[in-house]
């Protein structure tokens, strides 16, 4: 798993429930806790987290900024590949192989064509 994965994971959580736990991760990515921190160890030396043992975590500036744009990522890939009709399981798997990998300007272009893609499904004369 990628250091992006767990960064996601992290400001989604966040974003939900306020404050962040190595126990919510590990459940969450299915991993054990040990694993969780030691990665969050990592993440702390490259400036991307606040780690304190028993504390909950905090995302620094860099990590928020990753995580976020981590999960706007996977949020237009799941809606293109919702409309395409993919089934979640399998989008799953796909969004986790491509998101990392995705530019900037394959990302735009699937915003702009989902966005297309959504006002065509919902329009009633289709």
């Amino acid at each position: 798993m990628e250091q992006e994965d767990y960064l996601e994971t992290i400001y989604k959580l966040n974003e939900t429930q306020g404050l962040v736990r190595i126990s919510d991760i590990a459940k969450l990515l299915k991993l054990s806790k040990p694993s969780v921190s030691q990665m969050m160890r990592r993440l702390e030396k490259d400036k991307c987290v606040i780690y304190k043992p028993y504390f909950p975590l905090q995302l620094t500036n860099k990590g928020k900024q990753i995580g976020k744009k981590v999960a706007e990522r996977h949020k237009v890939l799941a809606e293109f590949f919702t409309i395409l009709k993919i089934p979640e399981k399998i989008q799953e798997k796909d969004i986790h192989g491509i998101e990392h990998s995705l530019s900037e300007v394959t990302l735009k272009k699937l915003k702009v064509l989902t966005k297309k893609l959504k006002i065509k499904n919902h329009n009633p004369e289709n």
